[in-house]
């Protein structure tokens, strides 16, 4: 990617239209900008968990009745061992014994609110992981991936700007927590090449 203004990446961008429910269409200048919408949504969460870390207010959603999940015996450990973190994020969890976990409140970062099938997900991941590096970043990044946009999810105008603004207070908005990227840019250039026009629209 280009070097952009930090203060704000996607000032000038303009939201154009969205393919497959699954990519942002935006205008910029002269450079057609696409946006994977569930990569952005899952970097906008996972630096709002982190946030939440860090003792920044996050929503939470109340479970009534509470949710039972059964997850691997290395999942309760891993939750057992993370409940101070997994509690800052959210989540308010009793280990019932024998991997029965009650969860009375899950987060809703950015509206959308996780599960206790996303708790499961998030655990099993990565206790199937041998030894994670840093198990709580790869705790906030499976937790992010959970509440966010999936592909075929349509987003107005109006929620696609949303996003891109959320996306743009980010520390880190080129890549989700997982490495991939989350903005492709295609230049006027390439696509007057590939029609074979032998200029761009003001050249």
């Amino acid at each position: 990617l280009d070097a952009v203004d930090r203060s704000d990446p996607f000032a000038d961008l303009r939201v154009i239209g969205s393919f497959r429910d699954l990519y942002l269409l935006c205008e910029d200048d002269d450079q057609l900008l696409v946006i994977d919408q569930h990569a952005a949504h899952e970097r906008v969460n996972y630096e709002r968990l982190w946030a939440a870390v860090d003792g920044a207010s996050l929503p939470t959603a109340t479970l009534d009745p509470p949710a039972s999940v059964s997850v691997s015996p290395a999942a309760a450990s891993l939750a057992e061992a993370h409940d101070d973190l997994l509690a800052d994020l959210g989540f308010d969890i009793d280990a019932f014994g024998g991997g029965t976990l009650r969860v009375s409140t899950v987060p809703a970062p950015l509206g959308r609110t996780a599960d206790a099938d996303a708790l499961r997900a998030t655990l099993d991941g990565i206790a199937a992981e041998q030894t994670p590096d840093d198990p709580q970043d790869a705790l906030l990044a499976e937790l992010a991936c959970q509440p966010s946009l999936k592909a075929g999810e349509q987003l107005s105008t109006e929620e696609g700007e949303q996003l891109l603004a959320r996306l743009g207070e980010c520390e880190q908005p080129f890549a989700c927590p997982h490495g991939r990227p989350t903005v492709c840019r295609i230049d006027e250039a390439t696509l007057a090449a590939g029609f074979d026009r032998g200029s761009t629209r003001f050249d």
